[in-house]
């Protein structure tokens, strides 16, 4: 009996399925690419200048097959220039334990040779398939004994290492072209391509039809049923062929139902009703405008093998591999936790929060973003599957140390799907600025300037001039206030270093157009209260609760509590002034209102300790960070 050849496999596509090829022809479509970061390699370690096709890999990984139509061994005679050296199953096993394919390094694979010859025979066996038993299924054009013509399907099982002769599957094989097998992953169904008709095949039929998709289920003795044509969406009335099944039951082939591509690998899964979900086309890489055909899914559904025509090859059809280009996309909601002094943390969402993703085993940034105002990062790229990533605060000073989120992204089962993450970032606790009670001194005795070397001039000045004439409460005979004027500098300097330093980038970097800086200037005096004197300044002095004018009577206890007020909002002006000539920074952030200050006294020392303490002559300034303007 001829062997007959389905139109779709003859040399005008090139596709091989027990049948046909060329060593030379290739067609010039456009080329392997890459999507974001998945590349499509070309498996040089399996290909040559004739055809490769269907590719299948061992469950452990360490065997790779494939069919070609090279010289190799006794292959040195051209049948055809459609068969080439005729097509035979060949082996390359991997020399190395890693696990990455490496299919595009030679060395990492030995080279391929013909799979036991003596068993399969060495003319046109064409693609092989095996069960989750480990039993083989291949489809033969070379007259195997008990074949019924053209290309036919054999089992081939494992005999303690051994393997058994091919026997045909009954019931199955016709005088047709039946080839190219694929076993669902519990054993139930075979699937493979055919182009069988009722009428038996003549010459003039030859290489007349497209190839379609048929179905046998297996009986409780392990035989195969009759077979039955898979309906629509599956078979499209064009070609499919290259059945293969994924673990996870998918059913992937080839097809050209597109009228503006060549064949295009497309996946479709068996509902629980025996009808077939809508075809989904893989997307690019792995199809383009050549043809791709022959799929196979690595056991971890993460590396994809097929075969395609497109430029870059070695000729002909060549393997090629790459990552399924599955798209998982993250959606990670951003909380924000800031400590609050002697109270309960505040927690809300973190909005416009500088957020990125990072590969870690490259250490390269693969998303940068902000949050919403919701507090969501969302960015708009496909993160690769099984692997494992960190989501992070682009601005890791902001935040504590341990702000990092590790995540392995899913295997997902459709080609696109949302990650939900959550993380949680717990701002520092900003510094108060406060001196103990017994370190040093900040205010002359009655005086509310605080005692810097240039205050403590000036006040001499003023004194000398009778420019406090009334203000008869101030005494400068009761401490060395020389000595402690230089402390109290370097007190000042220390914060004003810390304000520009830290606190006015992180308000500038780590928050939001909404945030403000409060710094809150709080008076203390000691317990004694004042002998009769007056406010002898020209300026209203307004607190957070109370305002003292110009003249007003400082007297006992209750001059004492406007004292405390006066040291805090003169020390405020201080540290306001002194940091606006000194940082632009904090002039421009001062500007657009995102720095605020707050003066309050009525801190008085407990009655425990001495009245007269210079020590307790002080103010503590607050840091905090408010949303808003609350």
């Amino acid at each position: 009996m001829k062997h007959f050849i389905p139109a779709a496999l003859t040399c005008a596509l090139l596709l091989l399925t027990a049948c046909g090829g060329s060593e030379t022809t290739v067609r010039e479509d456009s080329g392997a690419g890459t999507t974001g970061d998945l590349p499509i390699y070309n498996c040089t370690a399996l290909n040559s200048g004739a055809d490769e096709f269907s590719p299948f890999m061992h469950p452990d990984g360490g065997l790779v097959f494939f069919t070609s139509t090279r010289s190799a061994d006794e292959r040195t005679e051209i049948l055809s220039d459609e068969f080439g050296y005729g097509e035979a199953v060949y082996v390359a096993e991997k020399t190395a334990d890693t696990p990455a394919l490496d299919l595009d390094l030679s060395s990492a694979w030995t080279a391929p040779l013909v799979y036991r010859p003596s068993v399969f025979g060495r003319v046109n066996t064409g693609t092989m398939a095996l069960d989750a038993k480990g039993d083989m299924y291949l489809s033969s054009g070379t007259y195997l004994d008990g074949g019924r013509g053209g290309a036919d399907l054999f089992r081939v099982t494992a005999l303690e290492g051994a393997m058994s002769t091919p026997h045909p599957i009954e019931n199955v094989n016709s005088s047709w072209w039946d080839a190219q097998p694929a076993v669902s992953p519990d054993g139930r169904w075979l699937i493979f391509a055919s182009d069988r008709i009722p009428d038996e095949p003549s010459v003039e039929q030859k290489g007349g039809r497209d190839p379609q998709l048929w179905m046998s289920e297996r009986g409780a003795d392990g035989s195969w049923g009759s077979p039955e044509l898979l309906p629509a969406p599956v078979n499209s009335g064009t070609a499919d062929m290259s059945p293969f099944f994924s673990v996870d039951g998918y059913l992937y082939f080839a097809t050209r139902r597109w009228k503006d591509a060549g064949f295009e690998i497309v996946r479709t899964q068996m509902q629980p009703d025996g009808s077939w979900s809508a075809v989904e086309r893989l997307p690019a890489p792995i199809n383009g405008p050549a043809n791709d055909c022959f799929p196979f899914i690595t056991p971890d559904r993460l590396q994809i093998l097929f075969a395609s025509d497109r430029a870059g090859g070695q000729g002909g059809y060549d393997i090629w591999c790459g990552e399924v280009p599955y798209c998982i996309r993250v959606i990670a909601d951003v909380e924000l936790v800031e400590p609050v002094r002697d109270g309960e943390p505040r927690r809300r969402p973190g909005p416009q929060v500088a957020m990125e993703i990072i590969d870690p085993a490259t250490g390269s940034t693969v998303a940068r973003g902000v949050t919403s105002d919701a507090g969501r990062f969302a960015p708009d790229l496909c993160l690769r599957a099984g692997r494992t990533y960190e989501l992070r605060p682009g601005n890791k000073q902001c935040y504590q140390s341990a702000s990092v989120l590790e995540f392995t992204t899913p295997v997902p089962e459709s080609y696109q799907t949302e990650m939900p993450l959550r993380i949680t970032l717990e701002r520092p606790l900003l510094p108060e600025f406060e001196v103990l009670t017994d370190t040093i001194p900040f205010f002359v005795t009655g005086y509310w300037y605080p005692n810097t070397p240039d205050e403590l001039d000036r006040l001499r000045s003023r004194l000398a001039a009778n420019a406090l004439p009334n203000a008869n409460f101030i005494d400068m005979n009761d401490y060395d206030y020389d000595f402690a004027a230089q402390r109290v500098d370097r007190w000042f300097e220390h914060l004003y270093s810390q304000i520009e330093n830290m606190l006015v980038p992180m308000l500038d970097t780590c928050y939001t157009g909404v945030d403000t800086l409060l710094i809150s200037v709080l008076g203390h005096v000691d317990a004694r209260g004042l002998a009769w004197g007056r406010f002898d300044e020209e300026e209203t002095v307004r607190t957070q609760t109370m305002t003292v004018t110009p003249g007003t009577v400082m007297q006992r206890q209750e001059g004492n509590v406007k004292l405390s007020h006066l040291r805090a909002y003169y020390t405020m002006q201080m540290i306001d002034r002194e940091m606006g000539e000194r940082s632009p920074r904090f002039r421009r952030l001062r500007g657009e209102d995102r720095i605020r200050f707050i003066a309050e006294g009525k801190y008085i020392a407990e009655d425990e300790g001495p009245t007269n303490d210079p020590y307790q002559r002080k103010f503590i300034v607050n840091i905090e960070v408010r949303h808003g303007h609350d």
